[in-house]
């Protein structure tokens, strides 16, 4: 039911973060009952107290109900609390993926809306972040802090408070991520790559162009993850 791992350092994380992706892919609904302390002991291979503590983490976020006597419990109305991506859940390649493809067409309707809805002040502000990724260079560290700028700009131009708070949100969990691709790519021709893309995000958002921004963000995007999942295949 679970997957073994190696002792990490923090036994109750790890063990809540897996049945925490169990319950958000629905394999386990909302009003299931979850195995008991001793099952979940046994399939870790960890104490009791161990789960306990694993499953008081899910009840703090709101996951988990536990009834004396009975049991413990998927919590009623799941999807419908606070939305949140955990770093951690970005460990696991499936969740991974799905994280981006939401992240995907986040940006790709930002994109959009911030070439209908960009001010020339913005438009600015957008160019000074362009010019900065143009100037890392080799510089991997530099320019994963800049490209991360970049995106965030571009959604800065959509005018849209609830775009710009979840990708606040978003580039937030995948800092880490952005930060290893970038490291892994430089001195690579996958920089020239990325430089091109920029320029085509931000050339589509001047000319106030939406369906060319929308098309010039997902493409970007689809190349960066094909790039990341093609590097860890090669690990």
């Amino acid at each position: 039911m679970f997957t073994a791992f190696d002792r990490p350092d923090n036994l109750p994380d790890a063990i809540a973060r897996q049945i925490r992706l169990k319950i958000l892919s629905a394999e386990f609904q909302e009003g299931q009952k979850l195995p008991t302390e001793f099952e979940l002991a046994e399939s870790f291979q960890v104490s009791r107290n161990v789960v306990r503590e694993a499953i008081a983490r899910l009840k703090l976020n709101g996951l988990v109900e536990t009834r004396r006597g009975v049991g413990t419990f998927v919590a009623g109305n799941v999807n419908a609390r606070k939305f949140e991506v955990i770093a951690d859940d970005l460990l696991d390649a499936g969740q991974l993926r799905h994280v981006y493809q939401l992240r995907l067409e986040i940006e790709a309707g930002a994109a959009a809306l911030a070439a209908e809805h960009r001010t020339a002040r913005q438009l600015k502000t957008l160019e000074a972040a362009l010019r900065e990724t143009d100037k890392a260079g080799g510089d991997w560290e530099r320019g994963a802090e800049a490209a991360l700028r970049f995106h965030m700009a571009v959604t800065q131009c959509s005018n849209n408070p609830y775009f710009i708070r979840l990708m606040e949100h978003l580039s937030y969990v995948f800092h880490n991520a952005v930060r290893t691709l970038r490291y892994r790519t430089t001195g690579t021709e996958r920089i020239g790559h990325v430089e091109k893309e920029h320029h085509e995000i931000f050339d589509a958002i001047r000319d106030r162009d939406a369906q060319k921004a929308r098309l010039a963000m997902r493409h970007h995007l689809s190349n960066g993850m094909e790039r990341y999942e093609y590097l860890n295949k090669k690990d």
